[in-house]
This record gives C-alpha cells, sequence and structure tokens, in this order.
C-alpha cells in the first residue's frame, strides 16, 4: 500500500526520532487493533504533513490498494526496526 510504503520510508530514514516513533505508533494502530498511538503526541511531535499521514491512516480502508496482507508487512517491518513489539 503507497501510503504504508511512505510512512516506512520516513521512518527508515529517520528511525530514532520523536516523529517517526509517533508515526510507527499510528502505522501499527491503522493495521492492527492491539496497538495505539496518543492523539497528543500526533499533535505535538508531528507537522503537517506527518499529520495529514496519520488522518490518511484513520481511513486506511478507503485507500484504493487497501491490503490486509499489506498491513500485516508492515507491522513485520516495524518488529524487524524495533519500533513495536
Amino acid at each position: 500500500m503507497k501510503i504504508l510504503n511512505e510512512i516506512l520510508a520516513i521512518i527508515s530514514e529517520h528511525p530514532r526520532t520523536g516523529s517517526s516513533r509517533v508515526l510507527a505508533a499510528a502505522l501499527a494502530s491503522a493495521c492492527n487493533t492491539q496497538y495505539t498511538v496518543s492523539l497528543l503526541d500526533v499533535s505535538v511531535r508531528l507537522d503537517e504533513s506527518g499529520r495529514r499521514l496519520v488522518e490518511r491512516l484513520a481511513r486506511i480502508t478507503l485507500e484504493a490498494d487497501y491490503s490486509n496482507d499489506a498491513q500485516d508487512r508492515a507491522l513485520q517491518r516495524l518488529r524487524a526496526l524495533g519500533l513495536i513489539c
């Protein structure tokens, strides 16, 4: 999925920043209900483009290329990066 790949690219480029951690949490939350993201963190730590990405994640099922398989792969990538358990 384009949105997942876009966020994973940002996270991979800057894996240890606060904004990447918030994006990772938002991505995980959009892929599985066991994960959550703080809306306060979204508001405080993300710039406008990051907040727009989170808004798209909130409507992930409306993405033209929506795929449960892509969501599973994104979670695997976040685990490999050590950003989720």
